[in-house]
């Protein structure tokens, strides 16, 4: 082992310490943390990212059979197919306990607000029929307001425009009568056609529920005096994640750096305080102090003047 390397040992030494040890320990975990919580926030960006780019892709573009996106009523809608509008023939469930059913607690545009869905019977060219779960929309969360105005819907042949997304996971919650708590195409159905009614053609029983989707209501032909307000488009927002992002990485890049700096200052404070230096004279490369000099020129001088004397004295 090298002379620089047991001189560098030595200076940082105290690194080994247990107030040293503890502080090395909390930067690391400062650092892991920020680095968890940047990479939270990019995965928050980029689901965002990915969200905005179906909306671009989709959301517009011209209306096809349902069956084109879903072969069957228990294909699972492809990410790749969400927000693709779909038109569909048939008839709302009017004949069951719960024609439409309330989803609460949806705010839009962040405030408060309730949604409208329903079943809708799908007429296949076939002579099939899927149940398919449509989300008809919304009004204004109000106590003390009537809204069964919002909640009626067409009775008859309709004609529905819908966009699908991916069904919704089935929830724990007990949602009172008429209520649901989340779009997941059975309990939405149950919840319309009440406990024990699911084998009632008159109701709709009779259809193959559609499980892996649900319809956002676009267009709606026949509609209703009153129905509820359409959804508003997806807003294309990607927030502040990516920039979240960078600082939390910044933040933990900052607690390495700063216990390095710490380390470095405390290394050259103790290697500075190093023991005084011996005391009486010391000479340099380029000879004795000038004390030492002086000491010596004053000595001449005085037997220069001891000799002066001497032979002064002998004259006489």
């Amino acid at each position: 082992m090298s002379a620089e390397t047991n001189r560098m040992q030595g200076r940082y030494g105290f690194l080994l310490s247990g107030r040293w040890a503890g502080t090395v320990a909390v930067a690391l975990v400062v650092a892991l943390a920020c680095t968890a919580l940047g990479y939270w926030q990019l995965t928050r960006y980029q689901g965002k990212a990915a969200a905005i780019e179906l909306v671009e892709a989709n959301y517009e573009s011209a209306p096809v059979g349902i069956e084109e996106v879903l072969p069957s009523p228990g294909t699972v809608l492809a990410t790749s197919q969400t927000w693709t509008p779909v038109t569909v023939t048939g008839h709302y469930l009017t004949d069951a306990p719960h024609p439409s059913v309330v989803l609460p607690q949806r705010p839009i545009g962040g405030s408060p607000a309730d949604h409208v869905a329903a079943v809708f019977a799908v007429e296949l060219a076939d002579g099939g029929t899927w149940l398919l779960t449509v989300d008809r929309g919304w009004y204004a969360t109000d106590t003390f307001t009537d809204h069964g105005a919002q909640q009626e819907v067409p009775s008859g042949d309709v004609t529905l425009t819908v966009r699908l997304r991916p069904a919704e996971p089935t929830t724990d919650r007990d949602a009172p009568d008429g209520q649901v708590y989340g779009l997941a195409p059975a309990q939405v159905l149950a919840a319309t056609i009440g406990d024990g009614a699911s084998g009632n053609p008159a109701v709709g029983g009779d259809g193959e529920l559609v499980t892996g989707a649900y319809g956002v209501l676009a267009v709606e032909s026949p509609t209703t005096a009153s129905p509820p307000s359409m959804l508003p488009r997806p807003a294309a927002d990607l927030g502040n994640h990516l920039s979240y992002a960078f600082q939390w990485w910044i933040f933990g890049i900052g607690a390495l750096v700063g216990t390095v700096i710490l380390a470095r200052r405390e290394a050259v404070e103790s290697s500075g305080s190093g023991p005084a230096p011996a005391d009486g004279p010391s000479s340099g490369p380029s000879g004795p102090s000038p004390h030492v000099a002086r000491d010596r020129r004053r000595s001449a001088e005085e037997e220069e003047d001891a000799l002066i004397d001497g032979q002064l004295r002998h004259r006489a």
